[in-house]
């Protein structure tokens, strides 16, 4: 139980990190990078403030269960329970192949209007490919 207190511990630092260096670099890249079209701007905002409220909601839960035994206990069981965890490996291995293959089709059917869009697809669904493949690979070596 204290190994799971450590982790959610981990887990509110390192929200709190990403809140702190992702608000510098993005102020810093803001007022150091003038010529960005205003729709990317405005994207760019959007994502970061989407990014950052994730964040805080996360360290809001965080400091309640670091506050509460009960909660931290309920919380431990939850993710310790047997069931979860493997519907969780079944959801994340799924959707990894659905996201690849959906990809693929957005890469052919964008090849037909857009040669730059179809080529950054292609990377994007290379890289998680690639991704894919060696985190399996780590999990093999390492189970």
């Amino acid at each position: 139980m204290e190994n799971f207190k450590k982790k959610i511990q981990r887990r509110f630092y390192l929200c709190l990190m990403f809140c702190g260096s992702g608000s510098a670099i993005y102020w810093v890249l803001k007022n150091v990078i003038k010529d960005v079209p205003e729709f990317s701007r405005g994207m760019i905002a959007g994502v970061y403030t989407g990014m950052v409220f994730v964040a805080a909601l996360l360290m809001i839960k965080y400091l309640i269960l670091l506050r509460s035994e009960d909660k931290l206990k309920a919380e431990y069981i939850k993710t310790t329970d047997e069931r979860n965890i493997e519907i969780s490996k079944k959801t994340m291995g799924m959707s990894s192949i659905i996201c690849l293959v959906l990809t693929g089709l957005a890469v052919l059917v964008t090849g037909f209007f857009s040669q730059t869009v179809s080529t950054t697809l292609f990377a994007d669904m290379s890289i998680s490919a690639l991704i894919t493949v060696l985190v399996n690979v780590y999990y093999r070596k390492k189970m």
